[in-house]
């Protein structure tokens, strides 16, 4: 199909995992162009093939709040908090479940704090340091993860009584953001496998979407 040359935006190339292979969900780098009805194709240009259908990565980074009733939470008939992430945190059956089997109360009076995903952002001296740390968790009963902020790590390492925190196993990892690509993208999946032994849990890999260069500088 023939489409005019000022419906192509051509010659565009990207390293920084903003798009990924539609058919293999791979993160691509290299040069793409755009179509007037908004789709990506790898190449310079419709006569540079392959021309492999690319779609934009979605970003996770989501604000949540997360003083939510757990009443609410577990028995609205609306779409929850975290519908929009690849990897839920938890979902309604499993709050009543686990509710039900220990004994807690669900009623209006209850406020559980869930924890919620966190997109994180190394800061300045984080980049002079060349790594930063990472705080995660993964459900006890499945291989579901969340990125945590410290303080949502900390209280679910202190067990704290505000939260709903026996459904998690917290965890951190220390990120390399800096030094030879090879190395730091080496030495960050090494760390990932590392902690998937360590949990007795594979899918932190998957979850992070197996970019181990995120946030490399």
């Amino acid at each position: 199909m023939y489409i005019p040359k000022n419906r192509i935006l051509t010659n565009q190339f990207t390293n920084d995992n903003k798009l990924m292979v539609k058919s293999t969900q791979e993160y691509y780098r290299g040069y793409y162009y755009k179509q007037f009805n908004g789709k990506y194709f790898t190449g310079k240009t419709p006569n540079d093939p392959p021309n492999v259908e690319l779609v934009p990565v979605q970003d996770t980074a989501i604000t949540f709040k997360p003083d939510s009733l757990q009443s609410a939470i577990a028995y609205g008939d609306y779409p929850t908090i975290f519908d929009s992430l690849d990897t839920p945190g938890y979902d309604e059956g499993m709050v009543v479940d686990y509710a039900r089997l220990q004994g807690i109360n669900l009623d209006e009076s209850v406020r559980l704090l869930l924890p919620n995903q966190y997109y994180p952002t190394p800061t300045i001296d984080d980049y002079e340091l060349g790594q930063f740390t990472r705080y995660f968790c993964v459900k006890v009963n499945q291989p579901v993860y969340l990125e945590l902020n410290l303080e949502t790590y900390e209280k679910l390492v202190k067990k704290d009584n505000a939260y709903l925190w026996q459904p998690y196993i917290p965890f951190k990892i220390q990120w390399t953001i800096v030094g030879d690509e090879t190395e730091v993208e080496q030495t960050n999946k090494n760390i990932v496998l590392l902690q998937e032994r360590d949990n007795k849990r594979r899918g932190l890999s998957q979850f992070l979407k197996n970019n181990f260069l995120k946030f490399y500088l």
